[in-house]
């Protein structure tokens, strides 16, 4: 198994937009009518997943400004 240091630009691209799909499934799933109960839940999970998602970038284009990723 590869750790985080040993991932391509392509594979953490992946993942940000892998968790990014999730945070607007998340998101849609919470306007759904059936899921009126499970509405706030989703939407926070959404929020926070979106969240998430934005620092991971910010901190990947920060390390690339910097110089350590390529």
């Amino acid at each position: 198994m590869r750790g985080m240091a040993e991932l391509t630009g392509v594979d953490r691209q992946q993942l940000l937009s892998a968790l990014v799909l999730l945070a607007m499934a998340l998101f849609v799933g919470g306007g759904v009518a059936q899921g009126a109960r499970w509405r706030g839940r989703l939407r926070r999970a959404a929020i926070i997943a979106f969240l998430f998602a934005v620092t991971a970038a910010l901190v990947e284009i920060a390390l690339w400004v910097i110089g350590l990723r390529a």
